[in-house]
């Protein structure tokens, strides 16, 4: 007899420590963004179930149901699943017939597993009884125990009348399902900076509106693509809601500050503008906060006095940076991870203006001095102008 893979068990994390009524808004949240996974990338399943602290799925594709369900904000993990009764005969039997199938001659083995409702046998009992099992029943493995490093496992977890077993765990990308914080516009760049804070904030649940400042003609006719393949790979773990990118042309502002402004503060004035682009957007889209890549001391225009300065012209909107004290090596592994390193790493120039001798600490008297005699209407025109590409849409 064959033992097939039937169900994925999925799990959560801090969702499971949510008042009542939160976690279960949350949870069939959470479901109903791995249906809408499943049936994107064409994963067949004929139920998917909310349990207490766990989501099962039912499907002949475990294997790859378990995958993408892996990569929806909120889950902790998945494992492929046989299911069987909870009577101890038959969990004996399904483990063996898995440790026949997938574990390895001469390497060591454990059994782990947990157990809630009321059972002939005590979640150790079980354990030490499938482990002698597969010693005795499969001597030609030649296995050997090690419960502490084992080189190979089978998991059970039993929960009240049935029982699932398993040998893998995929890690999932964790955080909380999207939808259950509000909008965000998430300022994105063809750096790594952007991309990764927009990710961390996507993470815990928010909806990204990215918005991309395009400094044509002084960038490399590749940054408007680059920063739209990245905006489109984190929008890729978008469910169940519309993703915008805002390609807002930049330069009008920035020729403007050029002719008004000293030169040393050329990238202040700059910063200010987007946030205050950023800010028109996010009224335009109902949106909750601002979301930057800035991290302090990175560039001239990140050291703590000139944040400051750049925060003053936003006072109703939260502006976030979720990597403000991250080193960049810290950073680097994230893109790694999330896939916008590739795009990154291209290393175009996407903006020619810097000044040689930049401002790093700035005074904001100077700075608002300065802006007088610009024309700050010139902002509301680069909205109004901006392209706007629906990256996902609501399925």
């Amino acid at each position: 007899m064959q033992v097939e893979y039937s169900s994925v068990l999925v799990r959560f994390g801090e969702i499971g420590i949510k008042s009542k009524q939160t976690r279960r808004r949350m949870t069939h949240l959470l479901a109903k963004h791995i249906k809408a996974a499943l049936t994107e990338h064409h994963v067949t399943f004929s139920d998917i179930r909310v349990e207490f602290g766990r989501i099962f799925i039912v499907s002949d594709e475990a294997k790859q149901a378990a995958e993408i369900s892996a990569k929806v904000f909120g889950v902790v993990s998945t494992s492929p699943v046989v299911e069987t009764s909870a009577d101890k005969d038959e969990i004996l039997d399904v483990g063996e017939m898995l440790a026949r199938r997938y574990f390895q001659k001469g390497l060591s083995f454990a059994v782990d597993g947990r157990r809630t409702g009321d059972h002939e046998y005590t979640s150790q009992e079980i354990r030490g009884l499938l482990g002698e099992r597969i010693l005795e029943g499969i001597p030609e493995l030649e296995l050997t125990v090690d419960l502490s490093s084992p080189q190979q496992s089978i998991n059970i977890e039993v929960r009240d009348e049935r029982a699932y077993l398993f040998i893998e765990t995929i890690s999932g990308v964790g955080g909380m399902p999207t939808g259950t914080q509000g909008k965000v516009i998430c300022t994105i760049s063809t750096g790594l900076d952007s991309p990764v804070a927009a990710y961390k904030v996507m993470k815990r649940g928010t909806i990204p509106i990215f918005v991309y400042f395009d400094n044509s003609p002084h960038a490399d006719s590749k940054c408007t693509k680059i920063a739209t393949n990245q905006a489109q790979l984190l929008a890729n773990y978008v469910y169940g809601f519309d993703v915008k990118l805002y390609i807002v042309p930049h330069w009008p502002d920035l020729e403007d500050a050029l002719q008004h402004g000293p030169k040393k503060m050329t990238c202040l004035f700059c910063k200010r503008n987007m946030m205050r682009i950023a800010r028109e957007i996010a009224i335009i889209e109902k949106a909750d906060a601002i979301v930057t890549g800035e991290i302090i001391g990175e560039q001239a225009s990140q050291t703590t006095a000139n944040l400051r300065v750049i925060d003053e012209v936003v006072t109703d909107f939260p502006i976030l940076r979720p990597l403000i004290g991250d080193d960049k090596v810290d950073v680097e592994r994230i893109s790694r991870e999330i896939g916008t390193y590739q795009f990154a790493s291209e290393g175009v120039n996407c903006c020619d203006l810097p000044p040689e001798y930049p401002s790093i600490s700035a005074q904001l008297e100077a700075v608002v001095r300065a802006e007088e005699k610009m024309d700050i209407s010139i902002l509301t025109s680069e909205v109004k102008d901006a392209k706007v590409v629906y990256l996902r849409e609501r399925r």
